[in-house]
């Protein structure tokens, strides 16, 4: 059933897809639904004056969240929306295996597909989706572009370290709460619990380390960028990179959620 939505989604031009998430995003304006009042506490308590960011920003959103069945339709999609670039086919050719961080800027799985077509034996860690019939759909869709994916659980963790200590490539979206183990950090100066999981694996220091991100394209709505750290990072480092990014594009940046939660102190979260 999913994969038949999917494919149905897949064939809609994308000036249509555009227009129903217009309506979507308004909708969930109008009637102050939750994802539209998370991005607005979180765009304000990061500090963003732009009073229209937040609208910006849930349109966005909307757009991202039809994306998805879109390109799952037909994963081939997503050339639609990136524009061409070689970067990660270049570092491919390196005699080291890549060590890859990311964020949650526009549709996450443009970023993954494009990574998987251009690096072999790329590793993806990830949160499995609630519904089995879902889950068991979009994994191997996910899985039909080569990459080896791998739960954000215990086990997961384990088979994806290992096949991080054979040689293989790794991509991991950092900018989520952990789940379990993490540190203390800030992003926009502001206090959060931080995956640190870059920062241990780049220390052994066996793997070329790059952060890549998405904005706005001249010719297509997203553009791929690449960018080459020559050294190990901390978490905090690795979120002032975080920081960088979405200033350059805030509004394709998923600020619907939850991230300043998990938070020391009397105050949990802030939401």
């Amino acid at each position: 059933m999913f994969l038949i939505l999917f494919k149905l989604f897949s064939i809609f031009p994308l000036f249509l897809l555009k227009a129903i998430a217009s309506l979507f995003a308004q909708f969930l304006i109008i009637f102050s639904l939750s994802p539209y009042r998370i991005t607005k506490k979180n765009i304000n308590y990061c500090g963003f004056k732009n009073k229209k960011l937040a609208r910006n920003s849930i349109n966005m959103t909307a757009e991202t969240f039809l994306e998805y069945p879109y390109i799952w339709g037909n994963p081939r999609n997503y050339h639609k929306l990136l524009e061409h670039n070689e970067e990660l086919h270049q570092i491919s050719q390196s005699d080291k295996p890549s060590l890859i961080f990311t964020l949650h800027m526009g549709c996450v799985d443009v970023m993954l597909f494009h990574s998987s077509y251009n690096l072999p034996n790329l590793n993806i860690i990830y949160t499995p989706a609630k519904n089995k019939n879902f889950e068991d759909t979009v994994r191997k869709i996910r899985q039909s572009m080569a990459a080896k994916l791998h739960t954000a659980n215990v086990s997961g963790m384990k088979e994806l370290y290992k096949n991080y200590l054979n040689g293989e490539n790794v991509i991991v979206a950092c900018d989520l709460v952990p789940h379990h183990k993490g540190t203390y950090s800030k992003l926009f100066n502001k206090p959060c619990f931080s995956i640190d999981l870059i920062e241990k694996l780049s220390k052994k220091d066996t793997h070329n380390l790059h952060f890549v991100y998405l904005t706005h394209g001249n010719n297509k709505k997203y553009k791929f960028n690449l960018e080459t750290i020559n050294r190990p990072i901390s978490t905090d480092e690795m979120n002032n990179f975080f920081e960088k990014a979405i200033t350059e594009a805030p509004d394709l940046y998923g600020w619907e959620y939850k991230k300043f939660r998990k938070l020391q102190g009397e105050v949990k979260n802030i939401y």
